[in-house]
């Protein structure tokens, strides 16, 4: 029993080292009115195969996370095997007023399918940023100077025009 429980352990933490560099609190800049995908990828370098069987995840308001585990992901990752795939959306609908938004999301699983120990953990924000105005181009920004330019030598023409009328 105890080695049973060891080895568990052990491949628990070797799932959770290979996941590390991708199961860390991350800020994302993402323009409203898209969406942003989470594509990862999951690494079982343990000997035993590792059963998928449910997640957790929460959102702020009005933010809206798609699970997408089961439909990007086999069932299990085979031992020492990688898939990849995207683990979930977030739509940040139009209209949404710029900002930070927190979020988590965990993957439930273990060596039969109906282990709900915790796999991988992530923390996120999301950073809700307003689509960018288009930046003029040079012609434009000619074009208004030139036509600001026109404008104030007809407006001085015509003052200095009245000014010589009044002189004679």
């Amino acid at each position: 029993m105890l080695k049973k429980a060891s080895l568990f352990l052990s491949a628990f933490f070797v799932v959770l080292l290979g996941i590390t560099p991708w199961a860390k609190a991350d800020t994302f800049d993402v323009v409203i009115g898209t969406t942003f995908s989470f594509d990862v990828s999951l690494d079982n370098t343990g000997n035993p195969e590792l059963f998928l069987n449910g997640s957790n995840f929460t959102i702020d308001s009005p933010l809206v996370l798609n699970d997408l585990l089961f439909v990007n992901f086999p069932p299990s990752v085979p031992a020492d095997g990688i898939v990849n795939g995207t683990l979930f959306t977030v739509d940040l609908p139009t209209g949404l007023t710029p900002g930070l938004y927190n979020g988590s999301y965990s993957i439930l699983g273990g060596f039969n399918s109906t282990d709900q120990f915790d796999l991988a953990d992530l923390d996120f924000t999301i950073n809700a940023i307003p689509a960018s105005s288009p930046v003029p181009e040079p012609g434009t920004w000619v074009l208004l100077v030139t036509g600001l330019g026109t404008m104030g030598l007809i407006g001085y023409s015509r003052r200095r025009q009245a000014s010589l009328g009044r002189a004679a």
